[in-house]
């Protein structure tokens, strides 16, 4: 925020970044409770019980609780940061959010699994592929989600600052490292970071003078932790399935011209990279020691920019998976509900088992 004469003209002044981060926050909104809340509707009460509609569902459900979090957010922005919601809620609502967008981000790779499976080993997907089997891989990705998202709940706190309240990390002295050897730890945290709190995990630095400063150790392996199993390994396997999915696409002449496919895989890989890549750059920026004032400030400025880069993943995962790689002048002479049952509806596995099934008897009958 820029320097200001008055508390008057501070109430009114917003950094680029901030206005734009609103701006998103508030499109994200607008987009993705609605349409969420129409998977969610005719994926779970139009449509009847399905792998895909299990999927989908469950990627609505963590979509939607994260966009239906935005308004607490986008208010905290609009207050400058002043936290109003108190000292509950200052742990409910960041582990919230990482609880969803977790979930998101794992359901999006057990989707790009499936689908992958589905092209590779359709036979295999046949016996296996069922609506409780999936279901429980549901489950067992929400447990997950809430494992990662109770590191939030533990350390999130609120403190008062300027006069504004803050909700943000609170480490205890025993968790910090000391850049230098022979610096004395400073507890408090009321320099130019102390200003600084978002959802993101940026509340890093104890003391910043003369370059003394310490790195929370909690910190550091939430996030790392985050980065790997939030972006790298996701992306990495996302990656490893379309490609495959392309290949065995492009490769089989039996499969529909693969355009549409490739064009459905890049649409999805890059969606998932451009809206977490700059999430998480921010995040490991934040804790590399070494970084001069300058730097930081501009991190801090940016980072709600990157946070509502990664919401913008859960608005646009209805269109994505919807409209994406088929006939859109075709679905909107349907009804929604009709688009989204045919979005739904089983892909690729009725043709590919056909084929594979008459291949294995021919063999069959051969080796008979």
């Amino acid at each position: 925020l820029g320097n200001s004469s008055s508390p008057e003209q501070a109430a009114v002044h917003y950094a680029p970044q901030s206005i734009i981060s609103i701006a998103i926050f508030i499109i994200v909104f607008i987009v993705g409770v609605p349409g969420n809340g129409l998977v969610i509707w005719v994926a779970g009460l139009k449509m009847r019980r399905s792998v895909n509609t299990v999927w989908f569902l469950n990627l609505a459900v963590a979509d939607v609780m994260c966009c239906l979090s935005l308004p607490f957010y986008i208010v905290h922005l609009a207050l400058h940061e002043h936290w109003p919601y108190g000292w509950f809620l200052c742990k409910i609502i960041p582990s919230v959010i990482i609880f969803t967008m977790f979930a998101s981000v794992f359901l999006l790779v057990a989707i790009s699994i499936d689908r992958c499976l589905l092209v590779m080993k359709p036979v295999w997907c046949q016996n296996h592929r069922t609506v409780k089997f999936m279901s429980l891989i549901c489950s067992g990705i929400w447990i997950l989600a809430f494992i990662f998202c109770c590191p939030a709940f533990y350390y999130r706190e609120t403190s008062t600052y300027d006069g504004k309240m803050q909700c943000r990390y609170n480490f205890e002295v025993d968790d910090y490292i000391d850049d230098l050897v022979n610096a004395s730890v400073n507890v408090s945290l009321n320099e130019l970071w102390e200003e600084y709190s978002t959802y993101n995990d940026s509340d890093l630095w104890g003391n910043t003078n003369e370059g003394n400063y310490y790195v929370p150790l909690a910190l550091v392996v939430i996030n790392i932790t985050r980065v790997v199993f939030g972006f790298v390994l996701p992306f990495g396997i996302m990656a490893v399935c379309y490609t495959l999915i392309a290949l065995r696409t492009h490769a089989n002449q039996f499969h529909k011209p693969h355009s549409k496919m490739l064009r459905t895989i890049l649409f999805v890989v890059a969606a998932f990279f451009i809206c977490w890549a700059p999430y998480h750059v921010v995040g490991i920026l934040h804790i590399v020691p070494g970084l001069g004032t300058g730097l930081m400030e501009s991190l801090i400025m940016w980072d709600h920019l990157s946070i509502a880069l990664a919401y913008a993943n859960s608005c646009i995962n209805p269109p994505l998976y919807v409209f994406v790689g088929r006939d859109f002048r075709a679905k909107v002479r349907q009804s929604v509900q009709r688009i989204l049952e045919s979005a739904f509806t089983e892909e690729l596995t009725s043709s590919t088992l056909h084929r594979s099934q008459t291949s294995a008897e021919k063999n069959l009958s051969s080796t008979l």
